[in-house]
C-alpha cells in the first residue's frame, strides 16, 4: 500500500509540475515572445503554442483531481479516528485548495473560449476587410479580448501558486496531526 500510494504522490506532483509549469511557461516565455512577433503570423503561432498546451492542461487537471481524491481519501481515513485540534483546520485548508483548483478549471474553460472567440473575430476581419470602420470595430474588439485573457492567464496562474501554497499547509497539518 505504501508504495502504491508514494507513486499516486509522485503522480500529482508530476501533475502539478506539468499544469502551473505550463501555466507560467505561457505566460513568461510564450506570450512575451509572441508580442515580438510579425502581427500576420502572431494568430497563427499563438493558436499552434494553445493547440499543444491545452491537452498537456486537461490532462494534468484531471490528473490533479484523480490523484488528489486517492491522496485526500489515504489522508482523511488516517486522521478519522484522531482527535485533535488541527483536524478541522485541515479539512478547511483541503476545501481552500479545492475551490482553487475548481477556479483553475473554470478560468480553464473561459480562457479556451476567448481564445476561440478571438479566432473568430480575425475570421470576421478577414472577411469585412472592405469595410473599415467593421474592421476597426473588430480590432478593438479583440485588443479588449485580448487584455482580458491576458488578465486571466495572471489569475489562472497565481490561483495555481496558492493551490502549491496550501499543499505545503495541508502538509504541514497533516505532519502535526500525525506526529503528536
Amino acid at each position: 500500500m505504501f508504495v502504491t500510494i508514494t507513486f499516486i504522490r509522485w503522480l500529482h506532483l508530476v501533475g502539478a509540475a506539468a499544469l502551473v509549469g505550463g501555466m507560467v511557461l505561457q505566460l513568461f516565455v510564450v506570450s512575451p515572445l509572441l508580442s515580438w512577433v510579425d502581427p500576420s503570423i502572431r494568430g497563427k503561432l499563438a493558436k499552434k503554442a494553445t493547440d499543444f498546451y491545452l491537452p498537456v492542461f486537461w490532462v494534468s487537471l484531471s490528473l490533479l483531481i484523480i490523484t488528489g481524491a486517492f491522496v485526500i481519501f489515504d489522508r482523511l481515513v488516517s486522521l478519522e479516528n484522531m482527535v485533535f485540534p488541527y483536524k478541522n483546520s485541515y479539512e478547511t485548508f483541503w476545501l481552500l485548495k479545492l475551490s482553487f483548483v475548481g477556479g483553475i478549471a473554470l478560468l480553464g474553460i473561459v480562457i479556451a473560449r476567448m481564445s476561440g472567440e478571438i479566432r473568430h473575430t480575425t475570421r470576421q476581419q478577414i472577411a469585412v476587410a472592405t469595410d473599415t470602420d467593421q474592421t476597426g470595430r473588430l480590432e478593438e474588439k479583440k485588443t479588449r479580448l485580448r487584455h482580458t485573457l491576458g488578465l486571466l492567464r495572471n489569475l489562472n496562474v497565481v490561483l495555481g501558486i496558492f493551490v502549491l501554497l496550501w499543499a505545503a499547509v495541508l502538509q504541514n497539518i497533516f505532519g502535526l496531526l500525525i506526529l503528536r
